[in-house]
């Protein structure tokens, strides 16, 4: 069961480990970034210490003398590379307000290069624990934002390096467009959206604006969102990806097979995807629509039906210019690289790589079934479980349908059989599992599993699991938390899709309620939102019976400020695309009353005690 760590070996838990130098730039044990004054632009801030979280296993005082290094592996996810000039995003119902206002951000053309900048942060590093190197990276999915080939490509080529990126699209000269020779061809400026190259009246929307007051005014936030001339043609340019120089799997997330995330796709989207017109607001009538849902407030069941009343509006448009309005539809550069993938094709792309290894994770069945999970052991007595998490039939969060539930079984009965430990990783967290299969969207055919028997994550420690007999058949009802409890091989779960940092503790106990064994799950920040981080974990055999999992939290390369005579294009745009995501009006980031993104220190440089299954 879930349990607060308060008043659970206090002592301990408060107490920051002396492992990690504090001059260790690299993560944020040595320094991080962060806004210490107040005035919306970002610093260098003191590191954090590990601090030790013992509420699934005691720590012994002596524990550092013994211990050797298991594995060390980073984790990277949400990196959400995406193409800001497809005519497939709906940036416009941002302004309808919640729960649509993750459709755009002003940083968001600059997710290229916010992941090089992470990939030369991650290239190279060594533990600050043990001073081994990294063994390999998962991307724990929404590795692309509308799984357009053109962003898998970029992602794929980023992680592999040795290739030129170029994070344009739209060819020039189509749709009877002359060429004027700018690159940029998306949404900006207008009173609606972020300008960089102008600021005053008129030109930035609501929250853009690099005044704070107007800001305050007129979005209820204190932002800043500063002009940076120049920087839609800046962020169009092509540059050499450093890539990971190690081995990195991929992990399906919404975002990966579904469009927008949400919504399957289909001949429809596909065509608009690779065409001329751009959809820049609702319909009289689709706004219609969408006021209708939202009039009594939107409920889990029915965001399905909000984004297809938005999906339609966007396809009706589409197919009638004319009818639809000048103030809807634009004409744009097209480009048959924005096609969207379905699930076998985007499994396919990974075999077209000079990274390691080929497929990065997926085999042929996997392109075979349009299904994402499979399982290897990275070195002996560990294995690694990689869960295909999203809804087929559309809708953010995700479940398990019932044949990879049992899959998981297995995998997880083979680890305890072999003593090894498993390590299961997905990209929805156990709270996010909660997608009913009928969701609602219009029908998709990006393929996968989709059935109508599916397992939820049951975070919930309301619902007790009952631990059956690890051999035991799944039932029908059980949840992951449950499954994963029941096996005692499990020791982690490493997710992400919640765009921050997290770390909770699953207990299992035994009869007389003491805790004899569990997992932990860390979910980490995503890079398209603030505060743009990752994850390396290490797994280390305290060789007294118990485990520990080291979770750092790393910024990418980029400094906070963009300026400097040292700083190259690529380091510069991701230094600005991290200060934009924390002034973005709806920026988690511990500012005007809202939460922080970055978590709690307990959410962030960890170490995390647990049973070790199979001590001796």
């Amino acid at each position: 069961m879930l349990r607060s760590f308060v008043g659970v070996g206090l002592a301990l838990i408060l107490a920051a480990t002396a492992v990690g130098a504090a001059g260790d730039t690299r993560t944020t044990i040595g320094r991080t970034i962060g806004d210490a004054d107040g005035d919306n632009l970002l610093e260098y801030l003191a590191g954090d210490g590990y601090l030790v979280r013992t509420e699934l296993a005691p720590a012994s005082g002596d524990r550092g003398k013994r211990r050797a290094s298991t594995l060390f592996f980073a984790q990277l996810t949400d990196t959400h590379v995406l193409d800001e000039e497809s005519p497939l995003r709906a940036e416009f119902v941002d302004r309808v307000g919640p729960p649509l206002t993750s459709a755009y951000r002003p940083n968001e053309g600059l997710s290229p290069q916010v992941l090089e900048s992470m990939v030369r942060r991650v290239r190279g590093l060594k533990s600050p624990v043990s001073g081994k190197p990294l063994a390999l990276v998962m991307t724990t999915g929404d590795n692309s934002d509308n799984t357009q080939r053109n962003e898998v490509r970029w992602l794929i080529d980023e992680l592999d390096g040795g290739r030129t990126v170029n994070p344009d699209s739209g060819r020039a000269g189509t749709c009877g467009l002359a060429d004027d020779g700018s690159r940029y061809d998306g949404v900006r400026g207008g009173g609606e959206y972020y300008e960089p190259d102008a600021s005053g009246p008129g030109p930035d929307g609501p929250g853009y604006a690099p005044d704070e007051a107007e800001n305050l005014a007129r979005a209820g936030r204190a932002s800043q969102v500063r002009d940076h001339p120049g920087l839609f043609e800046a962020m169009n340019e092509p540059y050499r990806a450093t890539g990971l120089g190690i081995p990195w799997y991929g992990i399906f997330g919404n975002h990966d097979g579904l469009i927008q995330g949400n919504q399957g796709r289909n001949e429809a989207f596909e065509a608009l995807a690779v065409g001329c017109i751009k959809v820049t607001a609702l319909t009289p009538g689709g706004m219609s629509a969408v006021e209708e849902i939202m009039a009594g407030g939107v409920s889990q069941a029915e965001i399905g039906r909000l984004w297809t009343a938005v999906y339609e509006d966007m396809l009706t448009a589409a197919a009638d210019p004319e009818g639809a309005g000048a103030n809807v539809t634009e004409v744009a550069p097209a480009d048959p690289e924005r096609r969207p993938l379905t699930k076998a094709e985007y499994i396919a792309e990974h075999f077209d790589t000079v990274g390691t290894p080929v497929g990065h994770g997926f085999a042929a069945q996997n392109i075979l079934a349009g299904m994402g999970n499979y399982a290897f052991s990275p070195r002996p007595g560990v294995r690694f479980i990689v869960l295909d998490s999203i809804n087929e039939t559309g809708g953010a969060d995700g479940n398990l349908d019932d044949a990879q539930f049992r899959w998981l079984h297995q995998e997880l009965r083979n680890a305890d059989l072999g003593r090894q430990l498993a390590v299961v990783f997905a990209h929805h967290s156990l709270r996010t599992m909660v997608q009913t299969p009928a969701s609602g969207f219009v029908p998709g055919d990006q393929g996968g599993d989709a059935s109508l028997l599916v397992h939820f994550g049951g975070a919930d420690e309301a619902q007790p699991c009952v631990l059956a007999d690890p051999a035991a058949p799944p039932t029908p009802d059980e949840t992951v938390r449950c499954l994963l409890l029941r096996h005692p091989s499990a020791i982690a779960m490493v997710v992400g899709h919640e765009h921050e940092n997290r770390v909770v503790a699953y207990e299992r106990r035994d009869a007389a309620s003491a805790v004899v064994g569990g997992f932990w799950e860390l979910t980490t920040a995503s890079h398209i939102d603030w505060p743009q981080q990752s994850r390396v974990i290490e797994i280390v055999d305290n060789r007294d019976g118990t485990l520990s999992l080291f979770g750092t939290i790393l910024d990418h390369s980029a400094p906070p400020v963009p300026e400097g005579k040292r700083l190259d294009a690529v380091g510069r745009l991701a230094s600005i695309a991290r200060e934009l995501s924390f002034n973005d009006p709806d920026a988690r980031n511990g500012e005007d009353g809202t939460a922080d993104a970055r978590g709690a220190p307990e959410d962030r440089n960890v170490e995390l005690l647990l049973r070790h299954p199979f001590a001796p």
